[in-house]
């Protein structure tokens, strides 16, 4: 048998997107697994890596030739394959003749939802991998998908950008095919820093060196890790540290072929701008690097990614520089603009812009959020409600400044230096600054308390708009990023430790829109309910990351779909869960379990408490008796929050209770007492309820 040898396919084009990269790359290596699959073409390993101008996808141990196939071909029924007399039925006849056979040849299979039926095996050899390969690269390449494509030749054949040119070897052999008007062959291009010069691959075992020799490292971790070395000695011969932003990262990974770190200086009067806009010009629009000092201090330097070394290098810097500068004096000219407006000015231009089109203007929507924050005070002792009334005045005032307009991303941060501007206080002015955090699942929420009320206001309010309005997020689709908002509203009650009742907060979220869509009001009760529950899943999601059980987490869900307290609810799910390894423990709540089914499998409408007197058994009497003796101490210990010594209670009762189980039936025959017996039950499902819905544990 030949040896196995490697195959490379690389399909070099005008430059594309970094964003396109990864993603081509990802389906590349699934298309072409299903391709040779299907072609019975086996492989060791598969990878594809990518660069801003080649994609290309290498398979290890591939044989000179695809394996051997059996390929079945079903016919009709077993039954049919004589007829009484023996002889072959006309049916199996005329199956046999459509494959080329004859009936003798023809076996018996079982398939599924068919029985038995008539098979025959055919063989298809093996054959030249070169020739397997040269059919399917076109159609993988075919299947290629990006958010934007281009034609450009006769063929009409769509692509990011045009190919030009296209290599493939299995070992030292080319693969010859032709996509979009190109043949494919062993010729590929250097890096173009030094003119793309053609390099001719002797191998697919000889791509990767030949190609780093010529200047391109086509392996994306290898590229990464020789500009995660460049960034190091930068940092190393400046003294400096260079703020290594992944994201940033990873996009001029797709940038360059060969990374070369160009250094160089700017004006000392551009770090007059926010800190936060320095970092936004360099990374969104001009992919480079900030410079920071030990302390985090910015420092009038920056860190651009070029693609390999040639000769101008001095004047590559310079262009950075200028470039860079444009940008800087741009964002200074809006800066200052937008100081010298009044916050009241840019509040009136509000009115002007459309929150929704059903629920009125952003003006609108700035003045629910006021009004909102201000009946969210009294959840800390610690808010300060006149710095909550002058944060909430103008958390929206930026969307209307000049530069959050050609900076989107900078909403609310640059609010905060607006409102410091106009003689806000420290901390009012960094609630506004702070209005939209937490940005994402991991990010912080606000500082300050102020900054927490004020925050869960707007998100309340975006949440009640769209739940009243039926913008209700549906699978994966979520346009209005309630989900987010929804994460950072508990978020912020559950680590800020807020002590507030969110099913009445969101009903005076919901409130100013009754007026608005009075034909919606007949809905609200449904709407409210989905609303609670849609940020109960998100609590559960923050309950679950801090190890807490799914089935315990169920088990005081209604705890807060009643009182919305969540740091209540966390409080109940923490207790069980520490009580939870205690094996009594877990045998009373199969006994709550059982005592739950048994109240709904009754039909007797049940009321009041059980009757001492109409005990029949030792077991009743000394279970009611348990109850009465723990049932005070219980419900003390739930008013004081202390819900593992309430739980801890019931562990008293378990012997009562299981003797109680073993030896009574609670079903008897005689009505009164099989109701006696139920209203004991019931006594103690409704104490243990007051804690948890133990039946939901697993």
């Amino acid at each position: 048998m030949s040896a196995k040898r490697e195959v490379v396919l690389e399909i070099r084009m005008e430059n594309i997107p970094a964003r396109f990269v990864t993603s081509a790359g990802e389906q590349l290596v699934r298309y072409a697994s299903e391709a040779l699959k299907e072609a019975s073409l086996p492989y060791d390993s598969i990878a594809a890596y990518g660069t801003y101008k080649r994609l290309v996808l290498h398979l290890a141990g591939v044989p000179a030739k695809t394996e051997e196939k059996v390929q079945k071909h079903y016919g009709p029924s077993a039954k049919l394959l004589r007829g009484p007399d023996g002889n072959f039925t006309p049916q199996a006849a005329g199956f046999a003749r459509s494959r080329g056979t004859t009936p003798d040849k023809l076996g018996v299979e079982t398939v599924p939802n068919k029985g038995e039926v008539l098979v025959f095996e055919t063989r298809v050899p093996g054959r030249a991998a070169s020739k397997a390969l040269a059919e399917l690269f076109p159609a993988v390449i075919a299947k290629l998908q990006f958010p934007k494509n281009m034609v450009w030749e006769k063929t009409r054949f769509r692509f990011a950008r045009p190919i030009r040119s296209l290599l493939a070897l299995h070992g030292d052999k080319p693969v010859v095919f032709s996509v979009a008007g190109i043949k494919s062959g062993r010729v590929t291009a250097g890096i173009s820093a030094k003119g793309s010069r053609p390099l001719k691959i002797a191998s697919a075992e000889k791509y990767f060196k030949t190609l780093e020799h010529a200047g391109v490292v086509v392996k994306d971790a290898d590229r990464l890790a020789a500009l995660r070395r460049e960034l190091a000695a930068v940092c190393k011969r400046m003294k400096l540290e260079v703020e290594i932003d992944e994201e940033l990262l990873t996009e001029n990974l797709y940038l360059v072929e060969y990374p070369v770190c160009v250094v160089s200086s700017y004006s000392q009067d551009f770090l007059k701008l926010p800190p936060e806009l320095v970092h936004l010009v360099m990374k969104k629009q001009l992919k480079f690097f900030t410079v920071a000092d030990a302390k985090g201090r910015l420092q009038p330097w920056f860190v651009g990614i070029r693609d390999g070394v040639s000769r101008g290098q001095r004047n590559v810097e310079e262009g950075f520089r200028n470039v860079l500068e444009a940008r800087f004096r741009d964002a200074i000219f809006f800066y200052t603009r937008d100081l010298a407006v009044p916050l009241a000015d840019f509040n009136k231009k509000l009115a002007s812009v459309t929150f929704q089109a059903k629920l009125g203007t952003m003006a609108d929507k700035a003045a629910r959020v006021e009004a909102l924050a201000a009946r969210l005070c009294g959840a800390s002792k610690e808010a300060c409600a006149e710095d909550i009334a002058a944060a909430s005045k103008y958390v929206y005032s930026d969307l209307v400044s000049g530069l959050v307009g050609e900076f989107p991303e900078l909403q609310g941060t640059m609010g905060g230096y607006y409102a410091a501007n106009a003689g806000l206080r420290e901390n009012a002015a960094r609630a506004v600054g702070e209005f939209y955090w937490p940005a994402s699942a991991a990010s912080p929420i606000p500082a300050s308390v102020e900054g927490a009320v004020v925050s869960l206001a707007g998100k309340l309010d975006t949440l009640a708009a769209d739940f009243y309005t039926g913008q209700i997020p549906t699978g994966s689709a979520d346009p209005h990023g309630l989900r987010r908002q929804a994460l950072g509203a508990v978020r912020i009650v559950l680590e800020k430790e807020l002590r507030l009742n969110l099913c009445d907060a969101l009903d005076a979220a919901l409130e100013p829109f009754a007026g608005m869509l009075p034909d919606a009001r007949k809905d609200l009760p449904a709407r409210r309910e989905a609303l609670l529950d849609f940020v109960w899943q998100r609590a559960e999601a923050v309950f679950s990351e801090q190890g807490l059980r799914f089935d315990e987490i169920k088990a005081v869900r209604e705890f807060f779909m009643d009182g919305g307290d969540l740091l209540d609810c966390r409080a109940r799910v923490k207790d069980i869960n520490s009580l939870r390894s205690n094996p009594d423990f877990s045998g009373i709540a199969a006994a709550f379990k059982r005592a739950k089914n048994i109240l709904k499998q009754s039909k007797s409408p049940l009321s009041g408490s059980p009757d001492e007197g109409a005990f029949e058994k030792d077991e009743e009497r000394a279970l009611h008796g348990d109850i009465k003796a723990m049932g005070g101490r219980l419900r003390e210990h739930v008013a004081a929050r202390d819900y593992a010594k309430g739980l801890s209670e019931l562990l008293a009762i378990k012997p009562s209770l299981d003797n109680f189980f073993d030896k009574v039936m609670v079903m008897a025959e005689d009505p009164k007492v099989r109701d006696n017996r139920l209203n004991l039950i019931k006594s103690l499902v409704s104490l243990v309820e007051g804690v948890a819905d133990l039946s939901q544990l697993q």
